[in-house]
């Protein structure tokens, strides 16, 4: 039978955090922990908590002002340099030294930010369906539509941003318009068609409707600066690259250049896996992160693998 314990994690700033750790009685090899893409809460893993928990430990947590977390109480922050500090805090609040360390979209960017900052702490990285830096420049594979977009969005949510949060929750949480928006985004390709859940996608669509428009801005817009690419080469964790040949948020061609760059990385190419394969092929995901993890020997001491 699995535990789960949550604990409160007080971040750089002084925000609340959330985060729980999942196991079962047996778990014992090194924890996994999850980071979440912009927007999104814990719920995008509980695939990874079912698959794996029974073996290893298994983090899930929220940023700053998403989920469970509160509010920021600096907005100015909301880095991906302080969100690789708050995922240190994380596994020091849960006894951890060193983790396999999960990015889903802008996560990817926490992922390396973290291996580079605490490269002693990353037993092993997958960083999935996102880019080493500024997204905002790639989004669609139309950067003058996306940036156009995210400067209009940023400009709304920073003059009105609570009249843009009352329409933005009464919008996604209409009854009526809760089905069309399931539509569009399985015909639009932003999900797959048949593969994407109406249980995860409507999670998903829950916390978004009371999600913060200015929290999203402000974190997009450092996300949107942030590159790890110059400093990948330096990056030795065994690293699981995964990319959804449908991801049309980030090309694949962005997953391929980060599996060049990083110096001992693999890449798993989703076949017609969307933006949201993390939930749509998560027993493919487990494959691949299953045998690099005995590959790489990732479950043994710090050194044990190189003196082998």
């Amino acid at each position: 039978m699995r535990t789960r314990s949550e604990r409160s994690v007080i971040a750089g700033d002084g925000t609340r955090l959330y985060a729980r750790e999942t196991r079962g009685p047996e778990a014992s090899g090194v924890p996994i922990i999850c980071n979440n893409g912009i927007g999104v809460a814990t719920n995008f893993w509980h695939y990874v908590e079912e698959q794996f928990s029974p073996t290893r430990p298994v983090i899930a947590w929220d940023y700053r002002g998403h989920g469970e977390s509160e509010y920021p109480r600096d907005l100015d922050d909301l880095t991906m340099e302080s969100m690789a500090d708050d995922m240190a805090r994380v596994l020091d609040v849960f006894g951890h030294e060193r983790a396999i360390v999960l990015g889903h979209s802008m996560g990817c960017q926490v992922v390396y930010e973290f291996a580079n900052r605490h490269p002693e702490r990353a037993a092993m990285l997958v960083p999935m369906l996102g880019t080493t830096g500024r997204p905002v420049h790639t989004f669609l594979n139309m950067e003058l539509t996306s940036l156009a977009g995210f400067f209009i969005g940023h400009a709304l949510a920073t003059r009105i941003p609570h009249f843009l949060a009352d329409g933005q929750r009464k919008l996604i949480g209409s009854r009526r318009v809760r089905p069309l928006l399931r539509r569009l985004a399985r015909l639009s390709r932003l999900v797959h068609p048949e593969r994407m859940q109406d249980y995860d996608l409507n999670r998903y669509l829950d916390h978004f409707a009371g999600f913060s428009p200015l929290v999203f801005f402000r974190m997009a817009e450092r996300m949107a600066s942030h590159d790890a690419a110059p400093y990948l080469d330096r990056i030795k964790a065994p690293t699981l690259v995964v990319a959804g040949e449908w991801d049309l948020f980030t090309p694949i061609y962005k997953s391929e250049e980060a599996a060049r760059l990083l110096p001992n990385a693999e890449l798993l190419v989703l076949a017609e896996g969307s933006h949201a394969a993390l939930v749509e092929q998560p027993e493919v995901i487990r494959e691949a992160m299953q045998d690099m993890i005995e590959a790489q020997g990732v479950d043994q001491a710090p050194g044990a693998v190189q003196a082998a």
